[in-house]
């Protein structure tokens, strides 16, 4: 029996391998994102109409940034309104299929590679070189430190083993009978959704079965539909303050594990008899029934997803309105006039997005309710991601061979998309300064508060102009919206002055602090930028370029033939790039 000294160096260095574990997860993970780029996104959104498609990419996903992390990124596309329900369930069978195969790799016994694999990669992500290549050496890395951790838990388990620490959990978790079955699904589940990481998880049994400590598959197969239920809980807390069919995303991830785990266990002993027979390493064995067990569930409920769907909606009934969906159709891309329309209607959406920001974070602080605020922060991240969305779209659009007045009409668009992504950002900060108003207990009065409204009124209805001003015109429409906006932001800007100069005189005559001062500059200061970000947008609106000619939305154009290599030597007279050389004192300079 070791002694307690044993057992403590021996727990300490499973949960040090652990936590090398699921760092070295992390780390690859986000290399391998990065590397991807906006590719996973545009893949995520671009191919999920057809359901074999959206497995496709679901599957591809999660082997890449694990079930988790691929399903928070979906239920951000859904409550963007660029992916429905019904498309989004597809994804979510592939990335729970993906994660298992990233897990295959992990299974295999490559642990005494660890040390080279960290090494070379360490080496490579310091390396002056092109950043995907240093982004390939952090994944090396990451997964070198990913297999040190396994390696790290299998070593420190037999003291564990041998003292009985295992026994009495696993003698209540063994898949053998009923009840073990339920106790090891449900300590599963506890333990993934405290780590929210299911690949942690199973990479907990690989090096319990590494070590010894499960000896046979009925005593894994519990444990693992306990990380695929668990897993979950990373999509549902992401879910906190989206939109209903957001939410909903995250409900169909759960139920469809939950529901998983139920078909998994009824089928036991069809497992118990195949999965034996596919390797003689128990640690494959229960990568081989990661795999298997999510493979058959996605193509039981594959067929089924319409119906899912409905299932879903009815578990989760709600009176909010339906997510606004997006308007950006590929379908328009082979006529440019119809597309621009049509990136001008998203670009609409968007607004419409940055206002109900604004009117909810201002509601915040005139209740003093921070519980408001998540909605808000979700909601700027749906801002974020119209805005790459809508700029993916005109780089599509500008593939195409297009006219001289439509070329100059995508750079308008893509320059009041950055603006009201800068909006958002403006938003936000403003739900920032009330959590630490609030924090501080910093009260306005009376005066200084009207002072706030007077300014939030006029920059709501500068945005609701905005949003109006979006609709898409045509040539016969009268050009007078963006000059209305130009007139309000005058307004504003005078108002702005006087609020500033009452609200110094305040401090002046000792009836404000500088601590309110402070805050109270910052709000307004937050609504200053709002309103410039508004003025750039009516700008590019009131260009005559900006309108659109009705005739030409039913006309075609090709698609422009792939950019030609330059020789630059010949493309470019070098003498231009040559610099003076500096001179005498220049020379001396340190």
């Amino acid at each position: 029996m070791p002694d307690g000294m044993t057992l403590a160096l021996a727990s300490a260095q499973v949960l040090g391998g652990l936590a090398l574990f699921i760092y070295g997860m992390n780390v690859m993970c986000a290399s391998l994102q990065r590397i991807a780029g906006q590719r996973l996104k545009t893949y995520l959104y671009g191919l999920t109409r057809r359901r074999l498609a959206g497995l496709a990419v679901g599957t591809g996903l999660g082997a890449l940034v694990h079930s988790s992390a691929a399903t928070v990124m979906l239920v951000g596309f859904v409550n963007a309104g660029l992916v429905t329900l019904v498309q989004a369930i597809p994804v979510l069978l592939g990335a729970n299929i993906g994660t298992t195969l990233s897990m295959q790799v992990v299974s295999f016994e490559v642990g005494k590679y660890c040390f080279v694999a960290i090494a070379a990669g360490f080496a490579l992500s310091l390396l002056p070189i092109r950043q995907w290549v240093r982004d390939l050496g952090s994944v090396l890395f990451g997964l070198g430190l990913l297999f040190l951790g396994m390696t790290t838990m299998s070593a420190a388990v037999a003291p564990l083993k041998d003292a009985g620490v295992f026994e009495l959990v696993l003698r209540h978790t063994d898949g053998a009978t009923i009840a073990g079955m339920i106790a090891g699904v449900v300590l599963s589940t506890l333990f993934t959704g405290i780590i929210q990481s299911s690949g942690a998880t199973i990479g907990i049994l690989f090096a319990l079965a590494s070590g010894g400590v499960l000896t046979s598959f009925t005593q894994a197969f519990p444990l693992m539909l306990g990380a695929h239920i668990g897993t979950c809980a990373t999509a549902l807390l992401g879910s906190i303050g989206t939109q209903i069919e957001a939410r909903r995303t995250a409900v169909a991830h759960l139920l469809f594990n939950l529901l998983g785990a139920v078909v998994a266990l009824a089928m036991i002993r069809f497992y118990a008899w195949l999965i034996p027979s596919t390797a003689d390493s128990l640690v494959r064995q229960i990568a081989n029934a990661h795999t298997l067990v999510q493979t058959v569930n996605a193509a039981l409920l594959l067929p089924f997803v319409g119906l899912y769907a409905r299932l879903v909606v009815a578990l989760t009934p709600s009176k909010a309105p339906p997510i606004e969906r997006s308007h950006l159709d590929d379908a328009a891309l082979a006529t440019p006039e119809q597309a621009i329309v049509v990136a001008t209607r998203e670009l609409q959406r968007m607004a419409r997005v940055t206002r109900a920001m604004l009117q909810a974070s201002m509601r915040g602080l005139l209740e003093f309710d921070p519980g408001r605020f998540p909605a808000v922060k979700k909601d700027e991240e749906v801002v974020d991601t119209l805005k790459q969305s809508i700029v993916g779209y005109l780089m599509k659009i500008a593939e195409h061979k297009l006219s001289k007045r439509q070329a100059i009409i995508l750079q308008y668009l893509i320059a009041a998309a950055s603006d009201l992504e800068r909006i958002g950002d403006h938003i936000e900060s403003l739900t920032t300064i009330t959590e630490e108003k609030l924090a501080k207990q910093v009260w306005f009065d009376n005066a200084s508060m009207t002072d706030l409204i007077e300014l939030f009124r006029k920059a709501d209805h500068i945005l609701a102009s905005i949003v109006r001003s979006l609709e898409p015109r045509f040539y016969e429409a009268p050009q007078d919206v963006a000059l209305g906006i130009l007139s309000e932001r005058d307004a504003y800007a005078a108002l702005s002055m006087q609020v500033r100069a009452r609200y110094n005189q305040r401090i002046l005559d000792g009836k404000e602090t500088a601590l309110n001062g402070v805050y109270f500059f910052r709000y307004v200061t937050c609504f200053n930028k709002l309103v410039k970000h508004s003025k750039c947008i009516a700008l590019v609106e009131k260009e005559p370029l900006f309108l659109f000619k009705r005739h030409k939305l039913d006309r075609t154009a090709e698609r422009l033939p792939p950019n030609q290599p330059i020789d630059k030597a010949v493309a470019y007279d070098q003498s231009i790039f040559a610099l003076d050389e500096p001179s005498d004192h220049e020379q001396r300079e340190p």
